[in-house]
């Protein structure tokens, strides 16, 4: 993910092969939960691509190293690959990591931004510690207006760590756009 390069460890068991040193790092640093769904695709000479997908089976990818159109330091953000599933269920989830780092604890809704001038304000489900688990309220209204669908990246550019605030951009062949 990113272009990182992760070293880690396997080692074979009766029970199959087993991750050692090397994962719990990857592990703490993608803040995989339990629901998560990490794909191993082989590139040969034991090297692996992988693809990691939340709970509602979208991609999700760690601080896309995306400039920002005011400035040239690439602003904190995210991005995520729409799936079938995360429309069934109308959310989608903010990776923990991401969250714990750029978001207040606490907070129920973020703004996002459109191309318009238009601010969506977006209702969020938070763990019970406070962070950020998802963006759910009012979130299914933004992606339906603006003809979002299954296999789109969104990538989410925060703006406003304060009162959190988001710039949404779509991600294609030829380049960024907002929404």
């Amino acid at each position: 993910m990113g272009g990182r390069v992760w070293n880690i460890e396997v080692i074979r068991s009766d029970e199959g092969i087993i991750f050692t040193t090397g994962w719990s790092e990857f592990f703490a640093h993608h803040s995989l939960n339990f629901g998560y769904f990490v794909v191993f695709e082989y590139r040969g000479n034991s090297t692996f691509f992988t693809s990691i997908l939340d709970h509602s089976g979208c991609e999700v990818h760690m601080d896309a190293p995306i400039a920002s159109s005011s400035s040239s330091q690439p602003l904190p953000s995210f991005q995520i690959t729409m799936s079938a599933r995360s429309f069934c269920h109308r959310c989608i989830y903010v990776p923990g990591t991401f969250a714990r780092t750029h978001l207040p604890r606490f907070v129920n809704e973020v703004q996002i931004h459109d191309a318009a001038g238009r601010v969506w304000q977006i209702g969020l489900d938070r763990r019970g510690n406070g962070i950020v688990r998802r963006i759910a309220r009012g979130w299914a209204a933004f992606y339906s207006t603006k003809n979002i669908s299954p296999g789109d990246t969104c990538v989410f550019e925060l703006i406003n760590s304060d009162i959190p605030a988001f710039n949404v951009y779509t991600v294609a062949a030829g380049g960024r756009q907002l929404l």
